[in-house]
């Protein structure tokens, strides 16, 4: 059957021939229809995931759609597929029972795999852990990427008085922006010098909802921020949440998308493409159709 190896690490994907799967007891056996392709994939494509990779030759994928053999459509995560054991960018797959997640017919299953894991660590920290409401003036960090793009979007979705999402190349903004009192959220997907700086336009009690390190593990945030405004900074991670709260989040989220509330960049490849996929998921959501 076909689908895709990681021979090693620093290097993209290629397409193989790989042998079919066999299902045992308790395990159902999916036919793949599109791999969304995350920072998680390339992280431990790269040998830099703190949980490791799979013995190379490894086929990656962290997250994907398919349909069982009864016909129903199944959204694909966890058991370590992708990260400890081999991923799901294969046309076929045998996963535990217990694993699939079954999705509305009505959903595109490209955008139920790609609003997976980056799209709930969008909806996640702004709609339960920041709570947003009408009374808040949210600052999105990483605003150029899947995750800052979406968690705008929601901010917006859930009445926010003003929501300001900037990237990298914009930080400056954020003076002017919130020069009237300051944000009252803040949703970090960056750290590092980055969040320290934009915490000097915090308001008064604002909260900090953090979940990725793409400017830097470390921050060197300033007591006089932190203790001063008395800020609350909470710590968000897909890994940390239940297997049904996951599940939960993800179908709120695609309830949204599907009724156009919420609309989520995406750009599709064959499978033969698959590196040129890999490459493109650094500026995008990149998913790989089978």
């Amino acid at each position: 059957m076909r689908g895709a190896l990681v021979h090693g690490l620093e290097s993209p994907p290629e397409p193989a021939e790989l042998d079919a799967p066999a299902a045992g007891e308790g395990d159902v056996l999916v036919h793949v229809e599109a791999v969304a392709l995350n920072p998680l994939d390339l992280a431990v494509g790269a040998g830099r995931f703190y949980g490791g990779h799979p013995p190379l030759p490894y086929v990656p994928g962290c997250e994907a759609v398919g349909r069982t053999e009864e016909g129903e459509r199944v959204y694909l995560f966890g058991d370590g597929r992708g990260v400890a054991k081999p991923g799901f960018l294969a046309e076929r797959v045998a996963v535990p029972s217990g694993l699939p997640l079954r999705l509305p017919d009505r959903v595109e299953p490209e955008l139920a795999a790609a609003a997976g894991i980056a799209g709930v660590a969008a909806w996640v920290p702004v709609a339960w852990r920041a709570e947003v409401t009408p009374e808040d003036r949210v600052l999105v960090l990483g605003g150029t990427g899947t995750v800052g793009r979406l968690a705008a979007q929601a901010a917006r979705l859930l009445g926010a008085e003003k929501v300001v999402a900037v990237g990298s190349r914009d930080l400056d903004r954020i003076r002017e922006e919130f020069a009237d009192g300051g944000f009252t959220v803040c949703i970090d997907p960056v750290w590092g010098g980055p969040l320290a700086d934009a915490l000097a336009h915090a308001a008064p009690h604002a909260r900090i909802v953090h979940l990725g390190q793409s400017a830097g593990a470390e921050s060197p945030l300033r007591s006089a921020d932190v203790r001063g405004k008395q800020l609350t900074i909470l710590g968000h991670s897909n890994f940390a949440l239940t297997k049904d709260e996951r599940e939960r989040a993800h179908l709120e989220l695609l309830d949204h998308l599907a009724a156009g509330r919420l609309e989520l960049e995406l750009q599709t490849f064959s499978l033969a493409d698959v590196a040129a996929a890999w490459a493109n998921q650094r500026g995008g959501k990149s998913v790989i159709l089978l």
